[in-house]
């Protein structure tokens, strides 16, 4: 009996040698590709800027940019502008018109807010007071 508890010891510690070899790089399937470890890494701290061709900004000193991390699906938008003309509810309309526009154009069908929007005022390089809102999002398929 003890013979037989060795045999299958052993196979089983032989099996496992055989089957537990290390590979010198990882293929991660992403969207039908396959990637090394450099390439993943590269993708997945990807970030596009995106400078909306239509604002939706009735305020001239307004400009709306997209920060878009594909890998992860997730944007920051920002709306930024003189902070004189600052509104709010202008800078939320804008938001809102800019991601369904993004979500149209990228073939999403929802999103939902990973953080609160955030206001900020602030002076430029010239010295110029400016007000920036600011949405963490993440959109699904």
């Amino acid at each position: 009996m003890k013979k037989i508890l060795m045999l299958f010891t052993c196979l089983f510690a032989f099996s496992t040698m055989i089957f537990a070899q290390e590979s010198d790089t990882k293929e991660i399937p992403i969207a039908g590709a396959t990637y090394d470890n450099e390439q993943f890494e590269a993708e997945k701290t990807k970030t596009e800027i995106i400078i909306p061709e239509n604002q939706h900004t009735t305020d001239s000193t307004a400009t709306v940019r997209i920060e878009y991390m594909p890998m992860y699906d997730e944007i920051r938008i920002y709306y930024e502008c003189m902070y004189v003309t600052y509104d709010k509810g202008e800078a939320m309309n804008t938001v809102l018109a800019c991601l369904e526009d993004f979500q149209l154009e990228h073939k999403y069908f929802r999103y939902r807010y990973l953080r609160d929007d955030k206001e900020r005022f602030f002076k430029d390089d010239r010295g110029r007071r400016k007000a920036q809102y600011i949405s963490h999002l993440q959109f699904e398929r």
